[in-house]
């Protein structure tokens, strides 16, 4: 399981802003980026949600969060995955939501460190491996460990014959 793309949208604390992706990884084209804005940032979103969504052949999974401002009102972002529709969102939830709330207990939940670090971002989830991000480990791979053991049981091999 892997994501294809990270994407990470804003809607600005000001009067009259509109969502709009600040970066995404790899890099996703302006035509696509204006088709997949509202699945990244659905109209209505507020801080906590994971809303998921459909975009050709993936499955869009995307936290949306707050990051505080010193001046005016804070501004929403989304994190989003885009996942093979065959993977399980479930297991991403968890992973998304810790990513964020560590980065945000550490005093690193900002727009340049979020999009500066992307693609350690995007490497650690697709290779379900720890990453650190200004000298803080973020111990992603125990959450897909622990997630993975409860959400993925193993098959049961039936012995014997049936009549």
């Amino acid at each position: 399981m892997a994501s294809d793309y990270s994407v990470i949208c804003k809607l600005g604390g000001y009067v009259n802003s509109n969502p709009e992706i600040i970066s995404s990884y790899p890099s996703l084209g302006k035509s696509v980026e204006s088709e997949i804005l509202s699945k990244c940032f659905p109209v209505g979103s507020k801080t906590g949600d994971f809303t998921i969504d459909k975009y050709r052949k993936y499955s869009v999974l995307s936290y949306i969060f707050r990051v505080n401002q010193s001046a005016a009102r804070d501004d929403l972002f989304s994190l989003s995955v885009l996942l093979h529709k065959k993977d399980k969102v479930e297991i991403y939830k968890p992973v998304l939501q810790s990513l964020i709330d560590t980065l945000e207990q550490n005093g690193l939940l900002n727009e340049h460190i979020l999009t500066k670090n992307q693609r350690i971002i995007f490497e650690g989830i697709n290779q379900e491996k720890n990453i650190t991000i200004n000298d803080i480990l973020i111990d992603l791979s125990t959450i897909f460990k622990e997630i993975k053991s409860k959400i993925l049981k193993p098959e049961i091999k039936l012995k014997g014959s049936f009549l």
